[in-house]
Order: structure tokens, then C-alpha cells, then sequence
């Protein structure tokens, strides 16, 4: 048995009483806290303004010893107010009476009667422990403390007047629940339920396939009349969609409407829609109902397409995948459209299919896009581009690589690039090939090319086997200037450690010098002594072991190895600053380095050596060049670990910086602000090129400004973030 529903109006009821009585309770509380608060501050501010009272007028009646005139005062006050006690304590009386005060006042008894306050009793002194309010002031007198007096205020007369205003509370919320509740419950009636209670008696009314008969009557509000319509259209809908069923039952509507395809027909000549699916309205972005009656030729972008084809349907031809571009909401779409001439309802109709290919044909536009921008890119590139078949054999190139090897179209088309490949590169150019056809590329690839009249060129390739795998794209740069500019860079940094090691050994070999000179001369006036000349030769040994650490060093920096090794980045440092430290002494050049944090890792000592002399060298120049005071010529060197595998190196100067319109090219090949007869312009380059593709780190530049002894100064700082 089904259990019966609960009435609307029940059910409104109770959710409106429960929500009415808990925000008018909340509320209630809310005033009935805040009454509270501002009663209990009333109380403490008529206390202190009793103690105020009490305080101008007891000072003097305490300093004249009028003990009955300030009793007479404390009763008046007490008496006036709704205070419970008043307490005084006089110093004065106190030493007359060989006491520390002589205690007096009034207090209430349990009737609220006031009576003397007596200290020895125990009634009064709980009473006075139980108040929740007391405050006290000192009473001075001629800027002496002659007494005290303080005022209790205890919770009856407060709990009085809480009551007070709990019932008042109370009595307000039943009213105003009760008128809420009413009004509530009339408004909802009168503009809600009677409506939906008149809308549910006229869709009761049926007819036998329990369609409502009559279309609701438009009154109300706002959101009732919108209910009505959208009921009446409801209602409309079915009507139609039950004549339609009813007139159209045969198979091929249905699966006219269940098509995937767009479909629609038309009558009057193909210009009134009488029929669409859901796929139809879904490709012009409408509800079937905005469909009917439309002219079909609105939606079309060129509109003498529509028309050749209702000429063609009235010459009896059938129009089969016709591309066409309509127009929906102000966006292109494609269509693939076939028409022909049918019999719908008993009148001439036209009936058209519709195939959305707008994705594919923008699909289309997008790939012939790329492929111009590919062609404009090939042929227009600086760098020389290439296609290669897999057997490496030249299918087309652009001009930049033409003009790269020397040959002729022609000729080029009849070589292979393993063919221009040098002797000593050419089994390693053949493994690469085989590399590119298992990982599909290949990145900074250098062989020595044969061109054109047997002339050597070096080149750096990148090469990528493309998506259909059947050719090979390289993208390749002629080196040779920049590999010479290496080597120059190179010889000219061999150059200035050679000068350096000069500067080195001058000293150790003045030490000896002066040892042998010094050994010959006491010799010569036979004053020399067997343990004198052990400490001298054990002088001159310590200097020869410097002068071999020397030779060492420059050694391992000429020394040009292939093979990475584990190193650390603060030992290498060091070994970068011995080789230029004489030259930072020969400038007045202050070095101050901060070594303390070091990772190892896997790279060329060597190369790092160079990168570091390179920055140093720029910072060395920069300050010759801008900062006239030595002493203000100042090299920073910080090693900082970031965390367990990066750590990072800085190097800053206080060279005044560089100019902002040249930071960002800082690293580019053959840039430079230098003279042409002090730098190239490859140092910073062949840096950034050391660090970034030889050891996979990061390096950049800013200026920055620090403080050093008390200074500020300003400079480029380079940056390097190693990963182990």
C-alpha cells in the first residue's frame, strides 16, 4: 500500500515556521547578547563615574579626619545607585587607631537594605567574594597616598535586568514570528500555489490520449506566465509531433530523422522547410521548431549556389556531392551536399543531404599553410637546408646550400652528402646515417666537408629523418671562420698564461738566483756553514716545485682531450685563478672568491678553465677600461649550492655593467663592444657554447649593484647553474 503524499501547503508551513523561528531565535540572541554587553558597560561606567565622585570629594573629607561626613557620602552614593558596596580605606584614621587603614562603608544585605560594612563579617565578605564587578582607585591628597576606595557591583541587579529583556525578547519573537509566518505563508499561497493549483486543473483535463485539451490562459507573475508558455508550447509540441506521427508513419521518415547525416526537405520549390532532422538543426546551430518554414537559402554564403541548383532539380538533374559554404552565426561552414526532387505530403518537395567536412577542409588550409611556410622557410633559409634520400644521395637543397659547397643544381643532384665527406670523417658520417635511421635524428654533428674545387670547409649538421621516413632533412652551417676564431682565441689565451707564467717565475727564479749568489760570496770568505747550505737547498727545491706546478698547469690547459672526467667546480676555478693571477695582480685588480660550496661533476677541466679566464678576462677589460681608481677595481667569485645537484657560480665586477641595447647579445659570435684591436668578439660565445652544449648547464648575465667596504658599486655578474 502506497503510503499518501503530504500536503503542499503542510509542508510549506512547517518549512516556513522552522525558518522564520530560527532566524528570528538567531536574531534574538544576537540582540539579547549585545543588550547584555552594553547593560554590563553602563553598570562599569556608572561605577566609575561614583569613584570619580568619591575620589574629589573623600580626598579632602580623609585629610580633615571627617570619618562621619565621608560615611554620610558613601551612603548617598550608594543609595542613589544601583551599587552593592562601597569600601573605603583611610590611612589617616588608620595611624591614629595603630592600624595600616581604618576600613569603613556600606554594603546591601539580602534585601537590598544598606547597613554598615563590617570586616570581620563573613557573610558580607562572601557576599563581596561573589560580585562580578569591582573597581578600585588610590585617593591622593597633596600628592599623597592617603586612602583607597572601591565599588562592587554584583549580578542581581544585572540578572534583573537580563530578565527584563529576555522576556521582552521573548514576546517580540512570538509576535513576529507569528505575523511572518502568516504573511509568508499568504503570499506563497496567493501568488504560487493557486497559480500551479489553477495550471494543474486545466491540464487535467485531457483528451483520450491524455493531451490537455485547453492551452493555459496567460496571468500571474513573471515566472508563472513563463511556466504557462512554456506548458502551452509543451503542449503544442506534442500536438503537432502526434499529427506528424500520425500522418508520417512510414519507415522511411524515421530513419530520415535518426540519420547521422544532416537532412532536410523543402517545398515550394525547395524555398519553404518543411522537415529536418537533428543532425540538420545541430549544423545550423538552431531547434528544429526555428527550422520550419524557413527559406533554406539563407544559410547559404554565396546564395547562386542554391539557386544552380534548384535550376539543375527543375531540368530533372540530381546534384550529387556538391561542396558548398554556408554561413551559420557568422562562421564558415563546409558542407558536402547532394539534392534531388521527391513527393512529400502529396506536394512537390526537394530533399537535401548534408555532410559537415569544415574540419577537414580546415584541416586542408592548415597542411597547404605549412607547406608554404615550409617551401618560403626551405628557400629563403641562411642556413643550407638539404633532403637526402636514406642512401644519403641529394634530392633538393636551397640556395644558401648551394652557395655553402660551390657546385651547380646540376651537380649537386648527382652527389651524395657521404660523397663530400673528408677521409678522416667519413666512417663516422656513415654511423650517423645508421644512428639517424634508428633514433630519427641527429643534433651538432661537425665533418669536414670537400666542396667544390677540392676546397676543406667544417660543418656543423643537425639531421632528422621526416614523418614519412623516407628522407632525411639537414640543416647545416659552415664553422670554418668560427672554428679559426677559436683556435685564434685559444692561441691568444695560451698567449697571455705564457705571459702569466713569466710573471709567475720571475720571483721563485730571483729566490734562487740570490740563494746561489749568497752561497758563492760566503764561500768565496769561507764562511759557509754545512746546515746553511742544506736550508738553502732545500729553499731552491721548494721554488723548482712551484715553477713544475706551473708547467703543470699550463700543460693540462693546452692539452685538448675528448673524454669528460669527474671534476669539481671549485678546484677548477682555483686552477682558472692561478693562471691569471698574476695578471690580476699586474691591474690592480682585487680578486675576492667565496669558495666554500662544490659539486662534482662530469665534464672537460680544460674547456671550464677557458669559459672561467674568458668571464674573468671581460671583467678584467671592463674594469681597465672604465675604472680609473685601482682600488675601486674589485672581481667577486661565489660558489652557492641551490640543492644537493645544482650549485651555482657567480662572477661580478664592479665595471660599471653593460649597456641595456647590448645584454641580449652578450653571447652572440663576433659581437663585441671592444676595439677590433683587443677582442674579437668569440670569448663570450665560445663561454656560452662550453657551458650550455658541452657540460647541459645554464649561464646568463645582469647588472647588479653590491656594497664593498661601505661602496656601492655597480657591474655585470655572470651566472652559471651546474647540474650534477
Amino acid at each position: 500500500m502506497r503510503k499518501s503524499k503530504q500536503s503542499l501547503y503542510s509542508s510549506l508551513a512547517i518549512v516556513i515556521i522552522i525558518a522564520v523561528t530560527i532566524i528570528i531565535s538567531i536574531n534574538s540572541t544576537y540582540q539579547y547578547l549585545n543588550i547584555k554587553d552594553r547593560t554590563i558597560e553602563d553598570i562599569k561606567k556608572n561605577s566609575r563615574e561614583t569613584i570619580l565622585t568619591l575620589k574629589k570629594n573623600l580626598s579632602t573629607l580623609i585629610s580633615a579626619y571627617a570619618i562621619n561626613e565621608y560615611d554620610k557620602l558613601i551612603l548617598n552614593e550608594i543609595q542613589k545607585k544601583q551599587i552593592f558596596a562601597i569600601i573605603v580605606e583611610d590611612y589617616n584614621m588608620g595611624e591614629i587607631v595603630g592600624k595600616p587603614a581604618y576600613i569603613t562603608g556600606k554594603i546591601r544585605d539580602k534585601n537590598w537594605q544598606v547597613e554598615n560594612y563590617n570586616i570581620k563579617n563573613k557573610i558580607q565578605l562572601e557576599e563581596l567574594e561573589n560580585c562580578f564587578y569591582k573597581d578600585s582607585f588610590k585617593i591622593i591628597s597633596k600628592d599623597k597616598e592617603v586612602g583607597k576606595v572601591t565599588i562592587y557591583i554584583s549580578n542581581k541587579n544585572l540578572n534583573e535586568k537580563l530578565k527584563e529583556i529576555i522576556i521582552e525578547t521573548i514576546k517580540n519573537t512570538i509576535i513576529i514570528s507569528i505575523l511572518l509566518v502568516l504573511v509568508l505563508f499568504l503570499a506563497i499561497k496567493y501568488f504560487v500555489l493557486k497559480p500551479i493549483s489553477n495550471i494543474m486543473d486545466i491540464i487535467s483535463i485531457t483528451d483520450k490520449d491524455g493531451i490537455p485539451i485547453s492551452l493555459i490562459p496567460l496571468y500571474g507573475s513573471k515566472e508563472i506566465n513563463a511556466l504557462s508558455v512554456r506548458i502551452n508550447n509543451m503542449i503544442k509540441t506534442i500536438k503537432e509531433s502526434r499529427f506528424i506521427l500520425k500522418e508520417n508513419e512510414n519507415r522511411l521518415q524515421y530513419l530520415l530523422e535518426l540519420s547521422p547525416i544532416a537532412v532536410r526537405i523543402a517545398k515550394d520549390r525547395g524555398e519553404t522547410v518543411v522537415f529536418a532532422n537533428k543532425a540538420y538543426s545541430n549544423l545550423i546551430k538552431t531547434s528544429k521548431e526555428k527550422t520550419y518554414q524557413k527559406n533554406p537559402i539563407d544559410y547559404y554564403k554565396d546564395k547562386k549556389d542554391y539557386q544552380e541548383v534548384l535550376e539543375k532539380l527543375e531540368n530533372n538533374q540530381d546534384v550529387i556531392n556538391k561542396l558548398i559554404n554556408l554561413n551559420i552565426q557568422g562562421k564558415d561552414i563546409w558542407v558536402l551536399s547532394s539534392y534531388m526532387n521527391i513527393k512529400f505530403k502529396e506536394e512537390a518537395s526537394v530533399i537535401g543531404w548534408f555532410y559537415d567536412v569544415t574540419k577537414e577542409k580546415e584541416l586542408q588550409k592548415l597542411l597547404e599553410q605549412q607547406k608554404n611556410e615550409f617551401e618560403a622557410i626551405f628557400k629563403y633559409a641562411k642556413d643550407g637546408l638539404a633532403l637526402l634520400d636514406l642512401e644519403s644521395n641529394f634530392i633538393d637543397f636551397n640556395e644558401a646550400y648551394l652557395e655553402m659547397t660551390g657546385f651547380t643544381r646540376e651537380e649537386l643532384l648527382t652527389k651524395s652528402c657521404l660523397e663530400l665527406t673528408s677521409s678522416e670523417d667519413f666512417q663516422k658520417a656513415k654511423e650517423i646515417f645508421e644512428t639517424i635511421l634508428e633514433n630519427n635524428y641527429v643534433t651538432n654533428f661537425e665533418k669536414t666537408c670537400i666542396v667544390k674545387d677540392g676546397k676543406a670547409i667544417r660543418i656543423n649538421m643537425s639531421l632528422v629523418l621526416l614523418p614519412e621516413k623516407n628522407m632525411i632533412l639537414i640543416s647545416a652551417k659552415d664553422v670554418t671562420q668560427l672554428k679559426l676564431l677559436e683556435s685564434q682565441s685559444k692561441l691568444a689565451s695560451m698567449g697571455e698564461m705564457i705571459g702569466n707564467i713569466a710573471h709567475q717565475w720571475r720571483q721563485p727564479l730571483n729566490i734562487i738566483s740570490t740563494i746561489a749568489s749568497s752561497v758563492k760570496v760566503r764561500n768565496e770568505f769561507g764562511t759557509i756553514k754545512l746546515e746553511e747550505i742544506l736550508e738553502d737547498m732545500n729553499s731552491i727545491i721548494n721554488q723548482t716545485q712551484y715553477l713544475s706546478r706551473t708547467i703543470d698547469d699550463f700543460r693540462n690547459f693546452i692539452k685538448n682531450t675528448n673524454k669528460k672526467d669527474k671534476l669539481s667546480i671549485v678546484n677548477t676555478v682555483k686552477k682558472a685563478l692561478s693562471i691569471i693571477n698574476s695578471t690580476m695582480v699586474n691591474n690592480n685588480i682585487i680578486l675576492i672568491s667565496n669558495l666554500e660550496d662544490d659539486i662534482n661533476i662530469e665534464g672537460f677541466e680544460n674547456q671550464l678553465i677557458q669559459a672561467f679566464i674568458n668571464i674573468i678576462n671581460n671583467s678584467k677589460d671592463a674594469l681597465k677600461e672604465n675604472i680609473d681608481n685601482e682600488e675601486d677595481r674589485v672581481i667577486f667569485i661565489e660558489t652557492k649550492k641551490i640543492n644537493d645537484k645544482n650549485l651555482s657560480l657567480s662572477i661580478k665586477d664592479s665595471g660599471k655593467g653593460i649597456k641595456k641595447e647590448f645584454i641580449d647579445k652578450i653571447f652572440e659570435p663576433y659581437f663585441t663592444t671592444k676595439h677590433q684591436s683587443i677582442g674579437t668578439g668569440i670569448g663570450l660565445s665560445m663561454t656560452y657554447q662550453i657551458i650550455t652544449e658541452n657540460h647541459h648547464s645554464e649561464i646568463k648575465v645582469s647588472n647588479e649593484s653590491f656594497i664593498y667596504n661601505n661602496k656601492t658599486y655597480t657591474g655585470a655578474c655572470f651566472t652559471i647553474i651546474f647540474n650534477t
